[in-house]
């Protein structure tokens, strides 16, 4: 069967200078349905930075027998406005949609995108048996981890996903159906140059986390945390070094989990090439980073989120500021560069806290990214904003999500607040923040030699 799969424009992309993310979940369905003898298509309007115009466009020319598209938060409103569109122009060829955001808010989606049927987690797992399925005519109620729409819009589970158990069981994902040369210059417009080398790809050594923080995605999607064999990770990476000519690596996990056996395997079977990953501050002891040190990794970013050990905790993060500033002065003796993520607003944020935050940005002179919370579905947040009944219509929020000039850009307010702060003040402490990274970024004038992760 032809098959397109779509990754959408990232509607954020004009709010912030960074690279491109590879969407791996649609990699890696592909190459198994290649493996399968399909001709599968990735159409990455995000890296060849199409319109929506001119992805309909490769769409119709491509003219699969099926069409996929994966939808993060911010891809709602292409979808809303794109599944339509197929099923007029299509004659009525099934519409698939995967991705982050089914798992959060499967019923809005699917009315939303008129598709026929949508994967929940894997979609790597129940993709190649779904698309079977359709080249047979076999009834799709028979394939699990599967959400069908039926022409009256009534929605029908096949049952919970079967998650891939062993990860060292699937296929590498085969970069050439995406535009890789892109990826490996981080995108047409190339950014972090002071610190990023020249050529790097990325790769998922884990799913899932162990931790449940209440802004986060990842512990709906993926059951537990599977690992893959470190040496296979670093045959993985020669592979890559040996087919591209990569210079560098970046870690795409949420979290790196087994960072000093990562570490060792790479030491040995690709010595000398840079890396960098993310991780958490209490995952971070004198030892581990020494290994890592050694197996090449150049730095490190992490979730700090807050200066304020009370705003952590209603957070769930299960980190303390103390941890954070640890970790900062342990990687820096290791010759690690070390940044990380801040949110500004979360529930139990005061003006007190925000200084406080302000001062641990200044004390440690560290890198920062500043961001407002989102209730993103799925998430604790999520459910908490739903039970305060600040949720009353789901397809208008997410809506809002995917308007280019509110998510994630600390010039505009939150798109729900979750404090008691004022917008305003909220607005006025994040450039604040934003500020004193910056201060802390000039200052390190020297280029660091290392691949920038792609954010």
């Amino acid at each position: 069967m032809r098959v397109a799969l779509v990754n959408p424009p990232w509607m954020y992309k004009r709010l912030y200078t960074h690279g491109i993310y590879p969407p791996y979940g649609i990699l890696m369905l592909a190459t198994q349905l290649r493996e399968h003898g399909h001709d599968a298509q990735i159409l990455d309007a995000n890296a060849l930075e199409w319109t929506e115009e001119e992805t309909r466009a490769q769409i119709a020319a491509f003219d699969p027998d099926v069409l996929g598209i994966t939808v993060f938060t911010d891809g709602f409103g292409f979808a809303e406005r794109t599944g339509p569109w197929w099923k007029r122009h299509s004659g009525g060829k099934p519409l698939l949609i995967g991705g982050p955001l089914v798992s959060g808010a499967p019923e809005t989606l699917l009315k939303a995108s008129r598709a026929d049927v949508a994967t929940i987690g894997e979609s790597f797992v129940s993709g190649p048996q779904l698309i079977a399925a359709l080249e047979k005519g076999t009834p799709l109620s028979e394939v699990a981890g599967l959400i069908l729409q039926h022409a009256d819009g009534t929605l029908q589970p096949t049952g919970p996903t079967p998650a891939w158990g062993n990860l060292d069981t699937l296929p590498l994902p085969d970069w050439e159906l995406l535009p890789v040369e892109l990826y490996l210059q981080g995108g047409k417009q190339p950014f972090f140059k002071k610190r990023r080398i020249n050529r790097y790809l990325s790769t998922i050594t884990t799913l899932g986390c162990a931790w449940r923080c209440s802004f986060c995605q990842v512990p709906d999607l993926y059951p537990g945390v599977r690992a893959r064999d470190p040496e296979l990770v670093a045959d993985e990476i020669a592979l890559y070094r040996d087919k591209y000519a990569i210079e560098g690596m970046y870690f795409r996990d949420d979290i790196l989990f087994r960072p000093g056996k990562i570490a060792d395997a790479l030491a040995r079977k690709v010595p000398g090439l840079p890396w960098s990953c993310l991780l958490r501050a209490d995952m971070m002891s004198d030892g581990v980073l020494g290994k890592m040190a050694a197996g090449g990794c150049v730095e490190i970013r992490v979730g700090f989120e807050s200066g304020d050990d009370m705003v952590l905790s209603l957070a769930n993060k299960k980190t303390e500021v103390a941890q954070n500033r640890r970790c900062i002065e342990l990687a820096r003796k290791h010759g690690i560069a070390i940044s990380g993520f801040l949110i500004v607003g979360l529930p139990g944020e005061t003006e007190d806290s925000l200084a406080a935050t302000e001062r641990f940005v200044r004390d440690m002179q560290v890198r920062v990214s500043v961001h407002f919370p989102l209730p993103l579905p799925g998430t604790d947040l999520y459910r908490q904003t739903l039970a305060r009944g600040e949720i009353g219509d789901e397809a208008a929020l997410l809506r809002k999500f995917s308007e280019p000039q509110l998510p994630g850009a600390v010039l505009q307010p939150p798109p729900i607040n979750q404090c008691e702060l004022p917008e305003d003040v909220l607005v006025h402490w994040a450039m604040r923040l934003a500020a004193a990274g910056q201060a802390a970024d000039d200052a390190q004038t020297a280029p660091s030699g290392h691949a920038d992760s792609p954010f």
